[in-house]
């Protein structure tokens, strides 16, 4: 073997990669983003619930109960509730994981030595934190008790039963939340067809035919949009009937909003992928943008599988940024809550929010574009 050969591959190669930005990123960056996203897959652990106390009780005891529960931030109390019907507007909302209902005379059931219920109200829309939330409830519940233990060290019997009342999902059954979500995820596809449609346009060398006609960006960009926000919203029907036959998912809210919602995130969506065949000369760099940066997030950073991480600005930033984030929680809304328009109206306006910016941008990106 040659070492003058061998070198001489070696700076070849070297120069292979470094000269093509999609092998260069491939092989220095990827592994990095997927070894980031990958992880969430093995971990399913949510670091903190957001709880509403509702403590009728109003004694040291039940406030020394609700210290303990919260003494980590595990539980973070978002609401102490004056009325019962405010927890139902909370957990309609989703500003709450559960709430917990301290009934009156709790501490003198406890000082009588009779087991005392207490009653947590979870909402079941996502399985997964509402299971590991009572799971912590029950566990620190128990933690509390033993600290009640008389000094003689006699046992007492069990004084405190939290007795879990689960909403919109009473069953718990997993696919009940993931299917809505997941329908946010696979109505990525029409905005991915959108983007290979504008770079197979640049890569076959027709794009330049129609720089030489009268047509104008806007209506480049919003014909093929309209274009395929119909073909996407046709999608949408056997969508919700997969959902609701096959899978046998609750339909609690109107179709009608639901198509209404539809649309909002195909231009939130769409918009985003312009931008991407804006900068983007072939159908491949294209597919590997819209996988790697917004498809694949969608899984572990949009709420699909664990809540939202809000714990730093950043990561709350990334994760409200993707119109999936969005979706899903107006898809979960309208199937297991029954939303309207008027309780959705946060997460729509979101959607138009970044669907006008984003558009505008492409806009000014694209090459036709005639203030």
């Amino acid at each position: 073997m040659s070492l003058h050969r061998l070198l001489t591959i070696t700076r070849k190669e070297f120069y292979h990669v470094t000269r093509d930005a999609r092998t260069l990123i491939l092989v220095t960056i990827v592994p990095a983003f997927l070894l980031l996203m990958l992880a969430y897959v093995f971990s399913f652990d949510s670091d903190y619930f957001n709880l509403i106390v509702l403590d009728q009780d109003r004694t040291d005891l039940s406030r020394r109960y609700v210290a303990e529960l919260t003494s980590d931030n595990t539980f973070r109390v978002v609401l102490r509730a004056e009325r019962y019907e405010e927890i139902d507007a909370w957990l309609q909302a989703g500003r709450a994981h559960l709430a917990l209902v301290i009934p009156p005379g709790l501490a003198a059931t406890l000082q009588a030595r009779h087991p005392a219920p207490v009653q947590a109200v979870v909402d079941g829309v996502d399985v997964i934190a509402a299971s590991q939330a009572l799971g912590q409830l029950n566990a620190r519940t128990s933690a509390f008790v033993l600290s009640l233990l008389p000094v003689d060290g006699v046992r007492l019997p069990r004084m405190l039963d939290v007795r879990p009342r689960v909403w919109f999902n009473p069953s718990l059954k997993s696919l009940n939340s993931i299917v809505p979500g997941l329908i946010a995820v696979v109505l990525y596809m029409p905005a991915l067809a959108l983007a290979l449609s504008l770079a197979r346009e640049k890569e076959l060398g027709t794009f330049e035919g129609l720089i030489a006609t009268p047509i104008r960006g806007l209506e480049y960009l919003f014909g093929k949009t309209i274009t395929y926000v119909g073909f996407g919203l046709a999608s949408t029907i056997p969508i919700v009937l997969v959902a609701t036959w096959w899978f046998h998912v609750p339909f609690q809210g109107s179709l009608l909003v639901f198509m209404a919602s539809v649309v909002c995130y195909f231009l939130a969506s769409f918009g985003l992928s312009q931008i991407v065949s804006s900068f983007v000369e072939n159908q491949q760099t294209a597919m590997l943008i819209m996988i790697m940066v917004f498809f694949v997030p969608s899984f572990f950073l949009a709420g699909l599988i664990l809540p939202v991480d809000t714990s730093s600005l950043g990561s709350k930033l990334t994760a409200y940024a993707l119109p999936v984030t969005h979706f899903i929680a107006i898809s979960r809304g309208v199937f297991l809550k029954g939303m309207g328009i008027a309780d959705l109206g946060g997460a729509l306006l979101a959607l138009l929010v970044i669907g006008g910016s984003t558009l505008a941008l492409s806009l000014l990106r694209f090459r036709k574009w005639i203030a």
